[in-house]
């Protein structure tokens, strides 16, 4: 099946169908909804959402706007459309985030069971469902050793189908997700796994992916565990990708195959009235074995991260967060000492990142939201090489200053 196709069917049907909707006035049926992001970065050292080591960037928004329809009591539409400017990672385009039908077999206080199909939020983890939505997340930035800013459109959606359950547990319940479906692969998720702009592409891709997480009653814990199997299939154009190695400049080429990504992660969060410790673990498993090129010297990499994030809500307007944050772009080379060596003139410090983040948030009211953050970043293992061309002028030491203010409606 064609989930390409699919989503841009849904889409134009449910934008039509919506309208006649919303010119009926079935306001119990339609809803539309919208947010606007406005971010401001600045860093002493390195780039982060453009040239923010100058005189800051303000190259940082996310426009979204979307539409929901319930046609029946068990059938509902959604679609969300978005603009987000990146620094030269998004350029602010439109783009569509999701466009799904999503049908309910069965709803009981027991168990509910159902089925979504379009393009879909990939459930990844604890945020990365809604982690375009300011007010969902507990910061600016999401950890970047697990929610890669770089490769966002690949985690973040999917065209395919989820078959979702929700089933009571003794002490709590239990959401289950299971997924396949065809992954996005932009330009970026090619400078995320082979580091440059390659001369051919990513397609024919698929992706599996399972995701169980345990609620208690009381809501103090939760506990979670994710599993995904990704093939993206590399097409080459005829041509060779420049890449310093070395110390010399030759030409290499990938060739036609499939880049393998297998994740597992685990979940853990405790909550009390004021307290919220949020702990996640990610191995990364990439093989580049059947592309060969520059990657040939070191076909297979497990990626190591995690992260541990305390937040504490003072009330219901002010709340304080601290995080320490931690990349290992290859789990046997923790400091990246050997992939320097072989992968001359990066730096060590290119393959992994710690970053220890304080932050605070401000709602005067539901509609708003204010933070401001300071990173203290050792490592530039997802410094994006879109913002940072020249890998070799990039500084170990750095740390980040970021504002942003979120209006939804």
């Amino acid at each position: 099946m064609n989930f390409k196709y699919l989503s841009a069917l849904l889409v134009s049907g449910l934008g039509a169908f919506c309208s006649v909707a919303f010119a009926e006035g079935s306001d119990n049926d339609f809803s539309v909804n919208g947010f606007i992001t406005q971010g401001f970065f600045y860093t002493d050292e390195n780039n982060v959402y453009g040239e923010s080591s100058e005189h800051g960037s303000f190259d940082f928004h996310e426009i979204g706007l979307n539409t929901a329809y319930r046609f029946t009591p068990k059938l509902r539409g959604a679609v969300q459309l978005m603009s987000r400017q990146a620094g030269e990672v998004d350029n602010g385009d439109p783009q569509l985030d999701y466009a799904l039908l999503d049908y309910r077999f069965t709803d009981s206080v027991e168990h509910a069971v159902g089925m979504r199909v379009g393009r879909l939020k990939v459930p990844f983890g604890f945020y990365n469902e809604t982690r375009d939505v300011a007010f969902t997340r507990p910061s600016i930035m999401l950890p970047q050793s697990l929610y890669f800013d770089q490769a966002r459109d690949l985690e973040l959606s999917i065209d395919g189908a989820i078959l979702y359950g929700s089933i009571s547990v003794p002490g709590g319940w239990l959401d289950v997700d299971l997924l396949y479906g065809s992954p996005q692969t932009d330009t970026n998720v090619e400078y995320a796994y082979l580091a440059v702009d390659a001369v051919g592409e990513f397609d024919q891709s698929e992706g599996f992916m399972g995701r169980v997480i345990y609620n208690s009653e009381s809501g103090r814990f939760r506990l979670g565990a994710t599993v995904s199997e990704y093939r993206l299939g590399y097409q080459p154009a005829g041509g060779t990708v420049p890449f310093d190695y070395n110390g010399g400049d030759p030409q290499f080429e990938f060739h036609d195959g499939d880049l393998k990504l297998n994740v597992a992660m685990l979940s853990a969060q405790y909550n009390t009235e004021h307290w919220s410790l949020t702990g996640e673990y990610m191995v990364h498993d990439i093989d580049w074995t059947e592309l060969g090129g520059i990657y040939a010297a070191r076909p297979k990499t497990p990626l190591t991260s995690y992260y541990l994030q305390l937040q504490y809500r003072l009330n219901y307007n002010w709340d304080l967060l601290l995080r320490y944050d931690d990349l290992m772009l290859d789990g046997n080379d923790p400091k990246g000492k050997e992939n320097s060596q072989m992968f001359y003139p990066r730096q060590a410090h290119n393959f992994y990142s710690q970053d220890v983040t304080l932050g605070v948030g401000w709602r005067p009211n539901s509609d708003w939201l204010f933070r401001a953050e300071l990173h203290n970043v050792e490592g530039t293992g997802w410094a994006a090489e879109q913002d940072n061309p020249d890998s070799a002028k990039l500084r170990k030491y750095w740390n980040i200053f970021a504002l942003q203010a979120t209006y939804r409606f």
